[in-house]
Protein backbone atom coordinates (compact mmCIF):
# COMPACT_ATOMS: atom_id res chain seq x y z
CA UNK A 1 0.00 0.00 0.00
CA UNK A 2 1.26 3.50 -0.85
CA UNK A 3 0.25 6.65 0.94
CA UNK A 4 0.46 9.95 -0.92
CA UNK A 5 -1.16 13.38 -0.45
CA UNK A 6 -4.52 13.65 -2.21
CA UNK A 7 -5.64 17.22 -2.90
CA UNK A 8 -8.83 18.15 -1.09
CA UNK A 9 -10.67 14.88 -1.70
CA UNK A 10 -11.12 11.66 0.29
CA UNK A 11 -7.67 11.59 1.88
CA UNK A 12 -8.41 14.81 3.74
CA UNK A 13 -11.13 12.94 5.59
CA UNK A 14 -9.12 9.84 6.52
CA UNK A 15 -6.40 9.19 9.13
CA UNK A 16 -3.03 9.20 7.39
CA UNK A 17 -1.84 5.67 8.03
CA UNK A 18 -5.18 4.13 7.20
CA UNK A 19 -5.76 5.39 3.66
CA UNK A 20 -3.95 6.43 0.52
CA UNK A 21 -2.98 10.07 0.82
CA UNK A 22 2.10 14.19 -0.85
CA UNK A 23 20.63 30.75 3.22
CA UNK A 24 19.95 33.87 1.85
CA UNK A 25 19.27 36.31 4.69
CA UNK A 26 15.66 37.15 5.41
CA UNK A 27 14.53 40.78 5.18
CA UNK A 28 14.95 42.85 8.31
CA UNK A 29 11.38 42.56 9.49
CA UNK A 30 11.53 38.76 9.22
CA UNK A 31 14.94 38.48 10.87
CA UNK A 32 13.65 40.53 13.78
CA UNK A 33 10.58 38.31 14.11
CA UNK A 34 12.31 35.18 15.33
CA UNK A 35 10.58 32.10 16.70
CA UNK A 36 10.55 32.20 20.52
CA UNK A 37 13.10 29.84 21.99
CA UNK A 38 11.34 26.63 22.92
CA UNK A 39 11.51 26.02 26.63
CA UNK A 40 12.19 29.68 27.37
CA UNK A 41 9.26 29.74 29.76
CA UNK A 42 10.72 26.93 31.85
CA UNK A 43 13.78 26.93 34.07
CA UNK A 44 14.36 23.20 33.67
CA UNK A 45 17.75 22.18 32.27
CA UNK A 46 17.98 21.18 28.61
CA UNK A 47 17.15 17.48 28.15
CA UNK A 48 14.83 17.26 31.16
CA UNK A 49 11.80 18.00 28.97
CA UNK A 50 10.48 14.70 27.63
CA UNK A 51 9.00 14.34 24.18
CA UNK A 52 5.78 12.88 25.56
CA UNK A 53 5.14 16.27 27.21
CA UNK A 54 5.73 18.11 23.92
CA UNK A 55 2.94 16.50 21.89
CA UNK A 56 -0.85 16.54 22.21
CA UNK A 57 -3.58 14.67 20.40
CA UNK A 58 -5.55 16.78 17.94
CA UNK A 59 -9.13 15.81 17.05
CA UNK A 60 -10.89 17.63 14.23
CA UNK A 61 -14.28 17.45 12.53
CA UNK A 62 -14.25 18.58 8.91
CA UNK A 63 -16.94 19.21 6.33
CA UNK A 64 -16.04 20.37 2.85
CA UNK A 65 -18.29 21.77 0.16
CA UNK A 66 -19.47 19.73 -2.80
CA UNK A 67 -17.69 21.04 -5.91
CA UNK A 68 -20.42 19.70 -8.23
CA UNK A 69 -23.43 20.90 -6.19
CA UNK A 70 -21.76 23.93 -4.56
CA UNK A 71 -24.77 24.88 -2.43
CA UNK A 72 -24.34 21.61 -0.52
CA UNK A 73 -21.73 20.25 1.87
CA UNK A 74 -20.33 16.72 2.08
CA UNK A 75 -20.98 14.57 5.14
CA UNK A 76 -18.84 15.47 8.18
CA UNK A 77 -15.78 13.34 8.91
CA UNK A 78 -13.22 13.09 11.69
CA UNK A 79 -9.44 13.37 11.73
CA UNK A 80 -7.02 12.54 14.50
CA UNK A 81 -3.34 13.28 14.81
CA UNK A 82 -0.50 14.46 17.03
CA UNK A 83 0.37 18.13 17.26
CA UNK A 84 3.67 19.62 18.40
CA UNK A 85 3.58 22.02 21.36
CA UNK A 86 5.39 25.30 20.64
CA UNK A 87 6.11 28.39 22.73
CA UNK A 88 3.12 30.55 23.58
CA UNK A 89 0.82 27.55 24.10
CA UNK A 90 0.46 27.02 20.37
CA UNK A 91 0.29 23.68 18.55
CA UNK A 92 1.73 22.89 15.11
CA UNK A 93 -0.03 20.50 12.72
CA UNK A 94 -0.21 19.96 8.96
CA UNK A 95 -2.55 22.13 6.94
CA UNK A 96 -4.50 19.02 5.95
CA UNK A 97 -5.39 18.50 9.60
CA UNK A 98 -7.07 21.91 9.76
CA UNK A 99 -8.61 22.01 6.27
CA UNK A 100 -12.39 22.61 6.20
CA UNK A 101 -12.50 22.08 9.97
CA UNK A 102 -15.74 22.90 11.76
CA UNK A 103 -14.45 21.86 15.18
CA UNK A 104 -10.95 21.26 16.62
CA UNK A 105 -9.96 20.07 20.08
CA UNK A 106 -6.68 19.28 21.81
CA UNK A 107 -6.33 16.25 24.07
CA UNK A 108 -3.67 15.23 26.57
CA UNK A 109 -2.49 11.72 25.54
CA UNK A 110 -2.22 10.30 29.07
CA UNK A 111 -5.23 11.80 30.86
CA UNK A 112 -7.66 12.45 28.01
CA UNK A 113 -8.24 16.04 29.18
CA UNK A 114 -9.59 18.11 26.29
CA UNK A 115 -9.84 21.75 25.28
CA UNK A 116 -11.18 23.46 22.16
CA UNK A 117 -8.81 25.13 19.69
CA UNK A 118 -8.90 27.29 16.58
CA UNK A 119 -6.64 27.93 13.59
CA UNK A 120 -4.58 31.11 13.98
CA UNK A 121 -2.41 30.67 10.86
CA UNK A 122 -2.50 28.28 7.93
CA UNK A 123 -0.64 27.87 4.64
CA UNK A 124 -2.13 25.13 2.48
CA UNK A 125 0.65 25.35 -0.11
CA UNK A 126 3.23 24.62 2.62
CA UNK A 127 0.74 22.26 4.35
CA UNK A 128 1.20 23.86 7.78
CA UNK A 129 -1.21 25.20 10.39
CA UNK A 130 -0.87 26.73 13.84
CA UNK A 131 -3.54 26.15 16.50
CA UNK A 132 -4.25 27.83 19.80
CA UNK A 133 -6.89 27.71 22.49
CA UNK A 134 -8.45 30.98 23.74
CA UNK A 135 -6.77 32.23 26.97
CA UNK A 136 -8.58 31.03 30.09
CA UNK A 137 -7.92 29.27 33.38
CA UNK A 138 -8.74 25.99 31.66
CA UNK A 139 -6.20 26.70 28.94
CA UNK A 140 -3.52 27.49 31.53
CA UNK A 141 -4.27 24.24 33.37
CA UNK A 142 -4.16 22.25 30.10
CA UNK A 143 -0.72 23.54 29.09
CA UNK A 144 0.73 23.65 32.62
CA UNK A 145 2.43 20.27 32.31
CA UNK A 146 3.47 20.65 28.65
CA UNK A 147 6.83 21.84 27.35
CA UNK A 148 7.54 23.47 23.97
CA UNK A 149 9.73 21.56 21.53
CA UNK A 150 12.79 23.07 19.86
CA UNK A 151 13.20 22.97 16.07
CA UNK A 152 16.29 21.40 14.47
CA UNK A 153 17.01 22.43 10.86
CA UNK A 154 20.39 20.66 10.65
CA UNK A 155 19.25 17.29 9.24
CA UNK A 156 21.22 15.89 6.32
CA UNK A 157 21.30 12.71 4.28
CA UNK A 158 22.33 9.83 6.54
CA UNK A 159 20.96 11.36 9.76
CA UNK A 160 18.78 9.31 12.11
CA UNK A 161 15.30 10.63 12.89
CA UNK A 162 12.17 9.10 14.45
CA UNK A 163 8.42 9.35 14.00
CA UNK A 164 6.47 9.92 17.22
CA UNK A 165 3.12 8.27 17.90
CA UNK A 166 1.12 7.57 21.01
CA UNK A 167 -0.42 4.27 22.03
CA UNK A 168 -3.85 3.51 23.42
CA UNK A 169 -3.06 4.75 26.93
CA UNK A 170 -0.84 7.66 25.87
CA UNK A 171 2.53 5.89 25.83
CA UNK A 172 5.07 7.33 23.40
CA UNK A 173 6.00 5.14 20.41
CA UNK A 174 9.07 5.94 18.28
CA UNK A 175 9.75 4.56 14.80
CA UNK A 176 13.42 5.15 13.84
CA UNK A 177 14.24 6.24 10.27
CA UNK A 178 17.31 7.20 8.25
CA UNK A 179 17.16 10.15 5.85
CA UNK A 180 18.13 8.86 2.41
CA UNK A 181 17.22 11.72 0.05
CA UNK A 182 16.54 15.47 0.06
CA UNK A 183 14.54 16.81 -2.87
CA UNK A 184 11.62 19.09 -3.76
CA UNK A 185 8.04 18.13 -4.61
CA UNK A 186 4.51 19.36 -4.01
CA UNK A 187 2.76 18.65 -0.73
CA UNK A 188 -1.00 18.89 -1.39
CA UNK A 189 -1.40 21.85 -3.75
CA UNK A 190 -0.66 21.43 -7.45
CA UNK A 191 2.21 23.55 -8.77
CA UNK A 192 3.87 24.42 -5.45
CA UNK A 193 7.10 22.49 -4.88
CA UNK A 194 8.81 22.49 -1.49
CA UNK A 195 11.73 20.80 0.24
CA UNK A 196 11.12 17.22 1.46
CA UNK A 197 13.15 14.54 3.21
CA UNK A 198 12.81 10.90 2.23
CA UNK A 199 13.63 8.36 4.93
CA UNK A 200 13.71 4.57 5.07
CA UNK A 201 12.51 1.97 7.59
CA UNK A 202 9.30 0.37 8.82
CA UNK A 203 6.76 2.71 10.43
CA UNK A 204 4.45 1.14 12.96
CA UNK A 205 0.79 1.90 12.28
CA UNK A 206 -1.22 3.34 15.15
CA UNK A 207 -4.56 5.09 15.40
CA UNK A 208 -4.74 8.88 15.65
CA UNK A 209 -2.03 9.35 13.04
CA UNK A 210 -3.24 11.91 10.49
CA UNK A 211 -0.48 14.30 11.59
CA UNK A 212 2.73 12.94 13.16
CA UNK A 213 5.89 14.71 14.38
CA UNK A 214 9.36 13.63 13.22
CA UNK A 215 12.20 14.28 15.65
CA UNK A 216 15.98 14.33 15.56
CA UNK A 217 17.10 13.58 19.08
CA UNK A 218 14.74 15.61 21.23
CA UNK A 219 14.01 18.33 18.65
CA UNK A 220 11.48 18.67 15.85
CA UNK A 221 12.92 17.72 12.46
CA UNK A 222 9.66 17.72 10.50
CA UNK A 223 6.11 16.42 10.10
CA UNK A 224 5.09 13.23 8.37
CA UNK A 225 3.69 13.73 4.87
CA UNK A 226 3.31 10.17 3.57
CA UNK A 227 4.43 6.58 4.07
CA UNK A 228 4.87 3.93 1.37
CA UNK A 229 4.60 0.68 3.33
CA UNK A 230 5.52 -1.47 0.32
CA UNK A 231 8.87 0.24 -0.21
CA UNK A 232 9.21 1.45 3.40
CA UNK A 233 9.77 5.04 2.26
CA UNK A 234 8.59 7.96 4.39
CA UNK A 235 8.22 11.50 3.06
CA UNK A 236 8.78 14.28 5.61
CA UNK A 237 7.87 17.96 5.60
CA UNK A 238 11.20 19.31 6.91
CA UNK A 239 12.07 21.71 9.71
CA UNK A 240 13.47 24.49 7.45
CA UNK A 241 10.01 24.93 5.90
CA UNK A 242 8.41 24.86 9.36
CA UNK A 243 10.88 27.46 10.64
CA UNK A 244 10.18 29.71 7.63
CA UNK A 245 6.42 29.45 8.30
CA UNK A 246 6.77 30.25 12.02
CA UNK A 247 9.07 33.24 11.48
CA UNK A 248 6.64 34.63 8.93
CA UNK A 249 3.71 34.16 11.33
CA UNK A 250 5.58 35.69 14.29
CA UNK A 251 5.62 39.27 12.99
CA UNK A 252 1.83 39.35 12.70
CA UNK A 253 1.62 39.75 8.91
CA UNK A 254 1.83 36.35 7.25
CA UNK A 255 2.88 36.67 3.61
CA UNK A 256 3.62 33.07 2.64
CA UNK A 257 6.38 31.54 0.57
CA UNK A 258 7.54 33.46 -2.51
CA UNK A 259 8.16 31.85 -5.88
CA UNK A 260 9.61 32.88 -9.21
CA UNK A 261 6.55 31.83 -11.19
CA UNK A 262 8.25 30.19 -14.16
CA UNK A 263 8.62 26.78 -15.76
CA UNK A 264 11.94 25.30 -16.86
CA UNK A 265 12.99 22.80 -19.49
CA UNK A 266 16.20 20.83 -18.93
CA UNK A 267 19.05 21.26 -21.40
CA UNK A 268 20.85 17.92 -21.10
CA UNK A 269 20.28 16.86 -24.70
CA UNK A 270 23.33 17.77 -26.79
CA UNK A 271 21.39 18.68 -29.94
CA UNK A 272 19.00 20.84 -27.94
CA UNK A 273 21.94 22.64 -26.32
CA UNK A 274 23.46 23.26 -29.73
CA UNK A 275 20.14 24.66 -30.95
CA UNK A 276 20.06 27.02 -27.95
CA UNK A 277 23.66 28.08 -28.46
CA UNK A 278 24.90 26.62 -25.18
CA UNK A 279 28.47 25.38 -24.88
CA UNK A 280 28.90 21.68 -23.89
CA UNK A 281 29.65 22.30 -20.20
CA UNK A 282 27.86 25.62 -19.76
CA UNK A 283 25.18 25.90 -17.04
CA UNK A 284 21.59 26.90 -17.61
CA UNK A 285 18.04 25.71 -18.30
CA UNK A 286 15.46 27.00 -20.76
CA UNK A 287 12.65 29.19 -19.43
CA UNK A 288 9.61 27.61 -21.10
CA UNK A 289 6.93 29.86 -19.57
CA UNK A 290 6.59 32.84 -17.23
CA UNK A 291 3.55 33.23 -14.96
CA UNK A 292 1.66 36.50 -15.27
CA UNK A 293 2.12 38.73 -12.21
CA UNK A 294 4.76 36.54 -10.54
CA UNK A 295 8.31 37.43 -9.44
CA UNK A 296 9.97 36.31 -12.69
CA UNK A 297 7.74 38.51 -14.86
CA UNK A 298 8.26 41.49 -12.54
CA UNK A 299 12.02 40.99 -12.87
CA UNK A 300 11.73 41.08 -16.66
CA UNK A 301 12.29 37.39 -17.39
CA UNK A 302 10.97 36.20 -20.75
CA UNK A 303 10.00 32.90 -22.30
CA UNK A 304 13.05 31.60 -24.19
CA UNK A 305 15.63 32.97 -21.73
CA UNK A 306 18.32 30.61 -20.45
CA UNK A 307 18.37 30.74 -16.65
CA UNK A 308 22.02 30.76 -15.52
CA UNK A 309 21.95 31.66 -11.81
CA UNK A 310 19.77 32.84 -8.93
CA UNK A 311 21.33 34.95 -6.16
CA UNK A 312 24.80 33.83 -7.21
CA UNK A 313 24.03 30.09 -7.27
CA UNK A 314 24.76 28.55 -10.66
CA UNK A 315 21.90 26.53 -12.20
CA UNK A 316 22.97 23.36 -14.03
CA UNK A 317 21.36 21.71 -17.07
CA UNK A 318 18.89 19.81 -14.84
CA UNK A 319 17.68 22.98 -13.10
CA UNK A 320 19.59 22.15 -9.90
CA UNK A 321 22.04 24.12 -7.81
CA UNK A 322 24.59 22.91 -5.26
CA UNK A 323 23.12 23.47 -1.80
CA UNK A 324 25.76 23.78 0.96
CA UNK A 325 23.71 21.52 3.29
CA UNK A 326 21.95 19.08 0.99
CA UNK A 327 24.04 18.89 -2.18
CA UNK A 328 22.33 19.00 -5.62
CA UNK A 329 18.81 20.39 -5.18
CA UNK A 330 16.13 21.98 -7.36
CA UNK A 331 16.68 25.69 -7.88
CA UNK A 332 13.10 26.32 -6.69
CA UNK A 333 14.37 25.97 -3.11
CA UNK A 334 16.54 29.05 -3.57
CA UNK A 335 13.34 31.07 -3.53
CA UNK A 336 10.79 28.87 -1.74
CA UNK A 337 13.03 27.82 1.14
CA UNK A 338 15.86 30.31 1.46
CA UNK A 339 14.05 33.63 0.97
CA UNK A 340 11.00 35.64 2.07
CA UNK A 341 8.47 37.83 0.31
CA UNK A 342 10.10 41.22 -0.21
CA UNK A 343 13.67 39.90 -0.46
CA UNK A 344 15.78 41.16 -3.34
CA UNK A 345 16.54 38.55 -5.98
CA UNK A 346 19.22 38.69 -8.65
CA UNK A 347 18.68 36.49 -11.70
CA UNK A 348 21.21 36.02 -14.47
CA UNK A 349 19.89 34.86 -17.85
CA UNK A 350 21.28 34.30 -21.32
CA UNK A 351 19.17 36.19 -23.87
CA UNK A 352 20.02 36.18 -27.58
CA UNK A 353 23.57 35.10 -26.75
CA UNK A 354 24.18 37.85 -24.17
CA UNK A 355 24.14 37.63 -20.37
CA UNK A 356 21.51 39.82 -18.76
CA UNK A 357 21.20 40.50 -15.02
CA UNK A 358 17.64 40.95 -13.74
CA UNK A 359 16.74 42.23 -10.26
CA UNK A 360 13.44 42.44 -8.45
CA UNK A 361 11.69 41.85 -5.14
CA UNK A 362 10.30 38.40 -4.52
CA UNK A 363 6.53 38.17 -4.42
CA UNK A 364 3.89 35.56 -3.79
CA UNK A 365 0.98 35.28 -6.17
CA UNK A 366 -2.02 34.96 -3.88
CA UNK A 367 -4.36 32.00 -4.48
CA UNK A 368 -7.22 34.34 -5.40
CA UNK A 369 -5.08 36.02 -8.08
CA UNK A 370 -4.83 32.84 -10.16
CA UNK A 371 -7.08 32.46 -13.18
CA UNK A 372 -7.78 28.89 -12.06
CA UNK A 373 -8.10 28.63 -8.28
CA UNK A 374 -5.43 26.23 -6.91
CA UNK A 375 -7.54 25.13 -3.92
CA UNK A 376 -10.85 25.75 -2.15
CA UNK A 377 -10.22 24.95 1.50
CA UNK A 378 -12.46 26.45 4.18
CA UNK A 379 -15.00 27.93 1.78
CA UNK A 380 -17.50 26.88 -0.83
CA UNK A 381 -17.15 27.38 -4.59
CA UNK A 382 -18.59 30.61 -5.98
CA UNK A 383 -21.52 29.97 -8.30
CA UNK A 384 -24.53 31.45 -10.11
CA UNK A 385 -27.63 29.41 -10.96
CA UNK A 386 -29.93 30.69 -13.70
CA UNK A 387 -32.91 28.72 -14.98
CA UNK A 388 -31.23 25.40 -14.25
CA UNK A 389 -27.83 26.36 -15.72
CA UNK A 390 -25.08 26.26 -13.09
CA UNK A 391 -22.04 28.47 -13.63
CA UNK A 392 -18.83 28.31 -11.57
CA UNK A 393 -15.27 29.61 -11.59
CA UNK A 394 -12.82 26.92 -12.67
CA UNK A 395 -10.71 25.43 -9.88
CA UNK A 396 -8.21 22.63 -9.46
CA UNK A 397 -10.47 20.81 -6.97
CA UNK A 398 -13.22 20.67 -9.60
CA UNK A 399 -10.86 19.18 -12.20
CA UNK A 400 -9.25 16.79 -9.72
CA UNK A 401 -12.65 15.51 -8.59
CA UNK A 402 -12.97 13.59 -11.87
CA UNK A 403 -9.71 11.64 -11.47
CA UNK A 404 -7.26 10.91 -14.26
CA UNK A 405 -9.41 8.15 -15.82
CA UNK A 406 -12.52 10.32 -16.21
CA UNK A 407 -10.86 13.37 -17.77
CA UNK A 408 -12.31 13.11 -21.25
CA UNK A 409 -14.08 15.59 -23.49
CA UNK A 410 -14.91 18.88 -21.81
CA UNK A 411 -13.10 18.01 -18.57
CA UNK A 412 -9.89 17.25 -20.45
CA UNK A 413 -10.26 20.59 -22.23
CA UNK A 414 -10.67 22.40 -18.92
CA UNK A 415 -7.62 20.61 -17.49
CA UNK A 416 -5.54 21.79 -20.44
CA UNK A 417 -6.74 25.36 -19.91
CA UNK A 418 -5.79 25.12 -16.23
CA UNK A 419 -2.27 24.02 -17.19
CA UNK A 420 -1.86 26.67 -19.89
CA UNK A 421 -4.04 29.70 -19.04
CA UNK A 422 -1.95 32.24 -20.99
CA UNK A 423 -4.56 32.94 -23.68
CA UNK A 424 -7.28 33.80 -21.18
CA UNK A 425 -4.95 35.83 -18.94
CA UNK A 426 -3.92 37.92 -21.95
CA UNK A 427 -7.62 38.60 -22.59
CA UNK A 428 -7.76 40.18 -19.13
CA UNK A 429 -9.88 37.53 -17.44
CA UNK A 430 -9.65 37.42 -13.67
CA UNK A 431 -11.36 34.03 -13.39
CA UNK A 432 -12.50 31.43 -15.90
CA UNK A 433 -16.30 31.14 -15.72
CA UNK A 434 -17.76 27.94 -17.15
CA UNK A 435 -21.06 26.07 -17.39
CA UNK A 436 -20.57 23.17 -14.98
CA UNK A 437 -24.00 21.52 -14.79
CA UNK A 438 -27.49 21.61 -16.32
CA UNK A 439 -30.41 20.79 -14.02
CA UNK A 440 -33.62 19.37 -15.55
CA UNK A 441 -35.83 22.47 -15.82
CA UNK A 442 -38.17 23.60 -18.62
CA UNK A 443 -35.87 26.54 -19.39
CA UNK A 444 -32.82 24.30 -19.83
CA UNK A 445 -34.56 21.65 -21.92
CA UNK A 446 -32.30 20.56 -24.76
CA UNK A 447 -29.15 21.75 -23.00
CA UNK A 448 -28.93 18.76 -20.64
CA UNK A 449 -25.85 17.24 -22.31
CA UNK A 450 -23.82 20.42 -22.11
CA UNK A 451 -21.20 21.01 -19.44
CA UNK A 452 -17.61 22.15 -19.11
CA UNK A 453 -18.14 25.03 -21.54
CA UNK A 454 -16.20 28.29 -21.03
CA UNK A 455 -18.47 31.36 -21.02
CA UNK A 456 -17.32 34.34 -23.08
CA UNK A 457 -20.27 36.74 -23.01
CA UNK A 458 -23.75 37.02 -21.50
CA UNK A 459 -26.22 39.54 -22.93
CA UNK A 460 -23.35 41.21 -24.77
CA UNK A 461 -21.21 41.67 -21.65
CA UNK A 462 -17.71 40.12 -21.56
CA UNK A 463 -17.41 37.68 -18.67
CA UNK A 464 -14.10 38.03 -16.84
CA UNK A 465 -15.40 36.85 -13.46
CA UNK A 466 -18.52 35.44 -11.82
CA UNK A 467 -19.44 38.96 -10.66
CA UNK A 468 -19.63 39.99 -14.32
CA UNK A 469 -21.96 37.07 -14.97
CA UNK A 470 -24.30 38.00 -12.12
CA UNK A 471 -24.48 41.59 -13.39
CA UNK A 472 -25.05 40.48 -16.99
CA UNK A 473 -28.09 38.40 -16.03
CA UNK A 474 -29.77 41.59 -14.75
CA UNK A 475 -30.03 42.89 -18.31
CA UNK A 476 -31.88 40.47 -20.58
CA UNK A 477 -32.14 41.36 -24.29
CA UNK A 478 -35.72 41.34 -25.59
CA UNK A 479 -36.70 39.07 -22.65
CA UNK A 480 -33.94 36.60 -23.57
CA UNK A 481 -30.63 35.77 -21.90
CA UNK A 482 -28.02 35.23 -24.62
CA UNK A 483 -25.06 33.13 -23.42
CA UNK A 484 -22.00 32.91 -25.71
CA UNK A 485 -19.66 29.93 -25.23
CA UNK A 486 -16.18 28.97 -26.37
CA UNK A 487 -17.29 25.69 -27.95
CA UNK A 488 -20.29 24.20 -29.77
CA UNK A 489 -23.16 25.13 -29.73
CA UNK A 490 -21.52 28.53 -29.11
CA UNK A 491 -24.77 30.31 -28.17
CA UNK A 492 -27.50 29.41 -25.65
CA UNK A 493 -30.83 31.19 -25.19
CA UNK A 494 -32.90 31.37 -22.01
CA UNK A 495 -36.33 32.93 -21.78
CA UNK A 496 -35.84 35.44 -18.95
CA UNK A 497 -39.37 35.07 -17.51
CA UNK A 498 -39.32 31.26 -17.55
CA UNK A 499 -35.79 31.21 -16.13
CA UNK A 500 -36.91 33.28 -13.13
CA UNK A 501 -39.89 30.97 -12.64
CA UNK A 502 -37.59 27.95 -12.68
CA UNK A 503 -35.30 29.70 -10.18
CA UNK A 504 -38.19 29.95 -7.72
CA UNK A 505 -38.98 26.24 -8.20
CA UNK A 506 -35.36 25.29 -7.57
CA UNK A 507 -35.15 27.18 -4.28
CA UNK A 508 -35.68 24.73 -1.43
CA UNK A 509 -36.78 22.05 -3.89
CA UNK A 510 -35.46 18.55 -4.47
CA UNK A 511 -31.86 19.78 -4.86
CA UNK A 512 -31.89 21.52 -1.44
CA UNK A 513 -30.80 24.79 -3.01
CA UNK A 514 -30.85 27.52 -0.38
CA UNK A 515 -29.44 30.28 -2.57
CA UNK A 516 -29.20 30.88 -6.32
CA UNK A 517 -25.70 32.29 -6.04
CA UNK A 518 -22.62 32.57 -3.87
CA UNK A 519 -20.38 35.51 -4.73
CA UNK A 520 -18.50 36.10 -1.47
Amino acid sequence: MKFSPIFLLAALCTPFLQAQTPAEAAPKKKRAATVPAAGAEAAAPQGVVTQSRSVVKVNATSQRHNVHLPWQKESPSGRRGLGVVLAGNRVLVTGQMAADATYIELELPETGQKITAKVVAVDYEANLALLESPPSDRQKAFFAGLKPMDIDTSARIGDEVAILQTGRVGELIKSPLTISKVLTRRYIVEGSGFLVYEANNIVRSEANSFTLPVVKGTKLAGLLLSYDSKNQVTTILPAPIIEHFLKDVADGSYEGFPNLGMEMQTTQDEQFREFLGLKPNAPGVLVSSVMKGASAEKAGMKKGDILLSVNGFSIDSRGDYKDPQYGPLSSSHLVRGRAYVGDKVEIKVLREGKEVVLTSELARKQPGDHLVLPYLFDRGPRYVLMGGLLFQELSRPYIDSFGEEQRGGAILRLARIASHPDKYEEEGRKKLVFLSLVLPTPSAQGYDRLGGQVVNKVNGKAINSLDDLADAFKNAKDSLHVIELDEFPHVLYLDAFNAERDNMRLLNGAYRIGSLKRLE
